[in-house]
């Protein structure tokens, strides 16, 4: 009986084989008809085989390419009375066009031992993006936030970043308080990548902001979104006229599910079981702004300093009665709302008999544009008597009423009296149009007569020491010349300066997995050995974020004869690391192997690709 059971298996086999073998091979592609200009969509080739190699179509130019992300999947199945078996590719592209237009998307190839079948052409109509609309509706504005910027995200966007401006149209010098806020309706994984224009036209002040380690829930024209604050600056506008900020650029990691494609399994519910978690980088960028900048009128104050806002100006004298020579501090606070930063410093004719002494500038900030300027200045007076410090004379421009607007503090009255510590310490007094009158004689004579002057030595430069100091000072400077030359050389090369730094890179990453570990928070382990491998792979292979797939490192790694046992245990890890996103605690590996098992192969990699 045992024997007929063996032999009974033995033709089912066969016969599944035979059925694979006769199998038609048809390669499909999945594309929608129409996108718009910015968005995100997907391009999806299936052929029923798990072996030949897939030639991508050339897409054009002005597409936005990532992947391709591949899925293969084999099922042996009994329909009625038959044994089937069904193998499947799946390839995944993710595209973003960027002109409108009509195009055609040539046909892909799969090659075999046999044949070669291709799949057929796709025509996308590709229409004006949701970038360039806003929505008519505006929510009531949540405190805190700038006014008057359109700050509602685009249309139909899943993740999304905008500008939020105090004002578009300011007097020259006059800040303007920015905050970069993102909007998402899909799950993050982090921040990979942010990149600030030069701001050209502007003098940019960054403003402390906490890292955005959380999204708040929000809703906009009646949809719900992941809000966060990115980061908030002060732009102070130099120059009149119309200035654009050219849009901020930021890659952002998209956690995205891919169903492998399986007829076997074609139903909503095993749809999300038999999915897979991968992590997508995502560029976004903000809408270009322009901003008005009006220029400050004509003729100026000759009391005018720069300060553009609404200010106050106070003074404040440490004493009016002083001993001579001894120190006395006259403070002058400016305060208020403006560019405090670029405001400069009052211009006061002090009396003659007090020695005056550069001030001492302290900010006091709040966090944006407000806040106070003080301006200490030491004064030390150097003769007796009753001395009268005029009042300090300040103009700003007020952008409120657009005009300029002189500020004045209280004059002060100072008594000196006393002669001072010692005769050696009182100071010369000048007069204009008379002649120095020294009190007292602090300045002496060394030696009164004549004197004879005679050559004691050789001059220094007619000796041999000095020539070989100079040859020797020559040959040092030449070297750290050239030293300095090869290092600039050596960080120019980004490239190479990321390939020798990857190990170190990697290693502190998983250093923080292990935090993570003894910590307790073991859900965020596998996420951070995740990203030491993926940035390893990357800076070492020099592949840009919008490339790293694991097809396209693995194909790198063999180009460097990596050993395949190396490429399996990485793509064992990575496996593990994303299944454990969405696969119960209690089921894959434990954290703390897995960062074992990664740090021992970042080491027997890096001795590979050294």
């Amino acid at each position: 009986m045992t024997v007929m059971k063996s032999i009974l298996t033995a033709m089912i086999c066969l016969l599944v084989t035979l059925t694979g073998m006769t199998q038609e091979i048809v390669l499909t592609v999945d594309a929608p008809e129409a996108a718009a200009t910015g968005e995100r969509f997907r391009i999806i080739y299936t052929v029923n085989s798990t072996d030949g190699q897939f030639t991508p179509p050339k897409f054009d130019q002005s597409f936005s390419v990532q992947g391709p992300q591949q899925s293969t999947s084999r099922n042996v199945q009994w329909i009625n009375g038959d044994i089937q078996t069904v193998s499947s590719t799946t390839l995944i592209y993710y595209v973003v066009a960027s002109v409108q237009g009509t195009y055609t998307i040539p046909p892909a190839q799969f090659t075999t031992k046999k044949i070669t079948v291709s799949s057929p052409e796709r025509q996308i109509v590709i229409t004006d993006g949701p970038q360039s609309q806003v929505p008519a509706a505006r929510q009531p504005q949540s405190q805190g936030q700038a006014a008057g910027t359109g700050d509602t995200p685009s249309s139909g966007s899943e993740v999304s970043m905008r500008l939020l401006l105090t004002d578009r149209e300011v007097y020259a010098g006059e800040p303007i308080t920015v905050t970069l806020k993102l909007y998402t309706r899909i799950n993050l994984s982090g921040i990979q990548e942010l990149k600030y224009p030069d701001f050209k036209g502007f003098l940019r002040e960054d403003i402390e902001t906490p890292p955005l380690r959380s999204l708040e829930s929000e809703v906009i024209d009646g949809v719900q979104y992941g809000t966060g604050i990115v980061q908030r600056f002060v732009l102070y506008p130099q120059i009149p006229g119309e200035i654009r900020i050219d849009p901020v650029e930021m890659t952002v990691l998209v956690q995205e599910r891919s169903r492998v494609h399986d007829p076997f399994f074609d139903d909503p519910f095993f749809d999300n079981f038999f999915s897979s978690v991968s992590t997508v980088p995502r560029k976004i960028t903000t809408r270009p702004v322009t901003i008005r900048v009006k220029p400050l009128p004509e003729p100026r104050p000759t009391d005018f300093h720069g300060a553009v806002g609404s200010f106050t100006l106070e003074s404040d004298l440490s004493s009016s009665e002083a001993q001579l020579n001894d120190a006395i501090t006259l403070k002058v606070t400016l305060r208020g709302s403006g560019n405090l930063n670029l405001a400069g410093e009052p211009v006061i004719n002090f009396p003659q008999g007090i020695e005056k002494y550069d001030p001492k500038v302290t900010m006091r900030s709040s966090g944006t544009s407000s806040g106070s300027k003080v301006f200490e200045y030491l004064l030390i007076p150097r003769n007796n008597g009753t001395f009268e410090i005029p009042p300090v004379s300040y103009t700003v421009f007020d952008p409120d009423q657009g005009k300029y607007v002189t500020l004045r503090t209280e004059g002060f009255t100072v008594n000196v009296t006393g002669a001072g510590s010692s005769e050696e310490g009182i100071a010369p007094v000048y007069i204009p149009g008379e002649e120095v009158k020294y009190l007292g004689q602090d300045i002496r004579y060394i030696r009164n007569g004549s004197g004879r002057l005679a050559l004691t030595a050789a001059p220094l430069i007619a000796k041999l020491q000095y020539w070989l100091w100079f040859v020797l000072a020559l040959f040092v400077t030449a070297v750290v010349i050239l030293l300095r030359r090869e290092q600039m050389k050596r960080n120019a090369d980004i490239a190479g300066l990321r390939n020798r730094k990857a190990a170190k890179n990697a290693r502190r990453r998983l250093a923080k997995a292990n935090a993570l570990l003894k910590s307790g928070r073991n859900e965020l382990v596998n996420a951070e050995i995740a990203r030491s491998l993926w940035g390893y792979l990357g800076d070492k292979l020099r592949l840009p974020p919008s490339e790293i797939t694991r097809e396209k490192c693995y194909t790198a790694l063999r180009e460097k004869k990596t050993d395949e046992e190396l490429i399996a245990e990485l793509d064992r890890i990575l496996t593990a690391t994303e299944y454990s996103q969405y696969a119960p605690v209690s089921e894959g590996e434990s954290p703390a192997a897995l960062c074992k098992r990664s740090t021992a192969l970042i080491s027997r990699l890096d001795n590979v690709l050294n």
